[in-house]
């Protein structure tokens, strides 16, 4: 991993842990960095760190708080609720972007959304990092993470569900989907993998009476062609509780290519739920 303590990195803060991680890592690092906590979304830790409160649609002043802060980098971390045009207010620098993030919203998905703001902030020249430049271990490692490994009928659905993800990421869609059996009983869409998750809990005996639990496979994947410095997908204990939830055999992830947040508590948590926690090889060239 290059050496990139000599850069000040803003740290442009969603919801969940790696927003976190990354300021915790900068500051025992001694490195320099400045947290922006968009939309109140980051949470208490941030009182902690150095750090700006700002709203999405204030685009200048965001960049007013890096600058001042001597940020010549940034980093997007953490989720966020995708907002409407209309629920922005915008500053001036806002106002002025007004036309061209409008379009970007209007494309649809959020890997271009997030992409066109990348480009953005790099035309104002700030250097665009991804969080897996800052942090080292936090990607999915390939094969057996924890004690437990997929069965055949396992690893069929996982290739099955990959298959799924790639044809869902191709149109900007989603990062995950959930196959048991060789049937798709959910692929993620605006409601991410928690929400997905609870549909699959929630449908009737019936509906999965060709696969009941526990059985099926939860598999997340970037999506194709997706820029790798925005939006890498992410899964850590909670997720594993709201797959045994679900009834499922296990989390399947591709690996290199997702986040786990807390490696050694997310494969505990497999252990003790019985799931197994698998890191699929990723396509090549992938």
């Amino acid at each position: 991993m290059a050496d990139l303590s000599g850069l000040t990195v803003g740290i442009i803060a969603g919801s969940g842990a790696l927003p976190r991680l990354i300021a915790e890592a900068r500051a025992k690092e001694g490195a320099g960095y400045h947290v922006v906590a968009l939309q109140d979304a980051a949470g208490e830790w941030i009182e902690s760190h150095p750090h700006t409160a700002a709203s999405l649609g204030k685009v200048g002043g965001i960049m007013k708080s890096l600058r001042a802060a001597g940020c010549d980098a940034i980093v997007f971390a953490g989720g966020l609720a995708r907002p409407s045009l209309s629920s922005l207010t915008p500053d001036w620098k806002g106002a002025m972007l007004a036309p061209r993030i409008t379009r970007l919203f209007a494309q649809g998905g959020d890997d271009a959304l997030l992409r066109g703001i990348a480009e953005i902030f790099e035309e104002e020249g700030f250097r665009v990092l991804g969080a897996h430049e800052l942090l080292e271990g936090l990607l999915a490692p390939e094969g057996s993470i924890g004690g437990l490994k997929p069965s055949a009928q396992d690893l069929a659905d996982i290739e099955r569900a990959a298959e799924i993800v790639c044809t869902l990421g191709a149109l900007d869609v989603g990062q995950g989907a959930v196959v048991a059996n060789n049937l798709c009983l959910a692929m993620e869409a605006i409601e991410g993998t928690d929400g997905m998750l609870a549909r699959v809990a929630a449908l009737p005996k019936r509906r999965r009476n060709a696969a009941p639990p526990p059985s099926g496979v939860l598999f997340k994947a970037p999506k194709p062609e997706q820029d790798r410095r925005v939006d890498l997908p992410a899964i850590g204990p909670d997720t594993i509780k709201a797959a045994k939830a679900a009834g499922l055999n296990g989390v399947a992830v591709e690996a290199g290519g997702v986040f786990i947040l807390g490696l050694e508590e997310t494969a505990q948590a497999a252990d003790e739920a019985g799931l197994f926690l698998w890191g699929r090889a990723p396509e090549p060239g992938a």
